[in-house]
């Protein structure tokens, strides 16, 4: 049985660093209302186990100016061109599936494939109740909704199954790991079960870890400001001990790449503390995770290619706020909406 204390800083963890999905008005509106008496119990009570936490909507603030590399004078549009397109305003992305595919959900409630090239999309699975966290491949995708595993196939005819319960308090990270589905939250381990159903299994050697991104799990601190000290291949077994870079606070890391803060600069590191980088404008971002190994987002409206080693702003139209997918960043503009699509980013140079 978890303590008090452990809950309610699962709780503040899972707040702090929430994906910013901008879910549909009338969806997000229900859930909203539902988070909304989940968090007056729990902050009366403070000892029961959390079942169903959605995602919340954090929108990124701005950051404190450091002192770093500077961002270049082009925008994204120009320094990735390919990578940046517009949908139609009904759709919100969720995640990148490949270079010219995007997960988005649609109104009036269905997940649907966005091709880039042909400029439709095709829908996947019609929705009984909004996706509280999605993991999708070039087969399969994958949601939690309502304390459920939902799949259905990328190429399927709009009908998902329902494969069963998760088990775990205060469940918020989902991932596809071949022929299973696997999930985690702060305060109890990997878990996963197989795409067909049956019954939820702890991955071996998982205990006190979540998942950063399918096969790799760190033992991430509840205490945002604390560094992690492995990283761990769920499929091989094989663990990678974190190194913070001298003075570095809060790290968050892949297999390589890692993310931290030192005062007010945000310090890009290798997992082995080398290769510290000073990057303007990064951190203050709850989503600190870096994509495919490679991209990190910064709250101030930049992104950063770790591969490349540069800084690329990108703005939106009239201020308009702005939110973040698996590999997707996205704001309304001139009635669609602009996304930015990470993985049609080209190798780097």
């Amino acid at each position: 049985m978890k303590t008090e204390e452990e809950l309610a800083k699962a709780l503040r963890t899972i707040a702090e660093r929430a994906q910013d999905v901008d879910l549909l008005p009338g969806m997000a509106a229900k859930r909203r209302h539902r988070r909304q008496r989940r968090v007056r119990v729990l902050l009366a009570s403070v000892c029961v186990a959390v079942l169903g936490w959605g995602a919340l909507v954090v929108w990124p603030t701005r950051p404190r100016p450091t002192v770093g590399t500077t961002t270049p004078d082009k925008t994204i549009e120009q320094i990735w061109p390919q990578a940046v397109l517009t949908v139609p305003g009904r759709y919100r992305p969720l995640a990148a599936i490949s270079a010219t595919q995007v997960l988005v959900l649609a109104e009036p409630g269905t997940i649907e494939v966005y091709d880039v090239t042909t400029r439709r999309s095709r829908v996947v699975a019609t929705l009984l109740q909004a996706p509280q966290s999605v993991a999708v491949d070039v087969e399969r995708v994958a949601w939690l909704a309502e304390g459920y595993v939902w799949v259905a196939p990328v190429r399927g005819s709009g009908q998902a199954r329902r494969v069963g319960p998760v088990k775990g308090e205060a469940v918020d990270r989902i991932a596809l790991a071949g022929d299973h589905v696997a999930w985690s939250s702060p305060l109890g381990g990997v878990w996963r079960m197989s795409i067909d159903g049956g019954v939820p299994e702890m991955v071996a050697k998982s205990k006190g870890l979540q998942l950063a991104a399918w096969p790799w799990a760190i033992d991430e601190p509840l205490d945002i400001r604390t560094n992690p000290t492995r990283v761990v291949n769920l499929e091989t077994g094989r663990t990678a001990a974190i190194t913070a870079a001298r003075g570095v606070e809060g790290l968050r890391c892949g297999p390589t790449w890692c993310l931290g803060a030192r005062g007010d600069d945000s310090v890009v590191q290798r997992i082995d503390g080398s290769q510290v980088r000073v990057r303007r404008l990064l951190h203050g971002y709850p989503s600190a995770y870096p994509y495919q190994d490679r991209f990190f987002t910064g709250a101030a409206m930049v992104v950063y290619d770790a591969h490349a080693d540069v800084l690329v702003p990108f703005h939106t139209a009239n201020g308009e706020r702005w939110s973040v997918g698996q590999g997707v960043i996205f704001w309304p503009q001139n009635g669609g909406v602009r996304v930015v699509n990470l993985a049609a980013v080209p190798p780097a140079q």
